[in-house]
């Protein structure tokens, strides 16, 4: 088990070297998320924008896809 000064240290580094990135997927007409959001989102003419903090681009392209994924599921 990780000492917990170690993983106050990775949390710490994590925060500090978060980016914003701004990422757009295409929709479907009428989509809607359910529920609460963990990021910020704009819809329009068939696209989402999403705005979101990660390390990566990879990273939140990861985390869009599955917030979709789960949305999916949902419905």
């Amino acid at each position: 088990m990780p000492h917990p000064a170690d993983l106050t240290r990775q949390v710490i580094d994590r925060m500090m070297n978060l980016q914003e990135f701004t990422i757009t997927v295409p929709v479907e007409d009428g989509w809607l998320p359910n529920g609460q959001v963990p990021f910020d989102i704009k819809i329009k003419n068939g696209f989402a924008t999403v705005t979101l903090p990660a390390l990566t681009e990879d990273e939140a392209r990861s985390k869009i896809i599955a917030y979709f994924n789960s949305s999916d599921e949902e419905d």
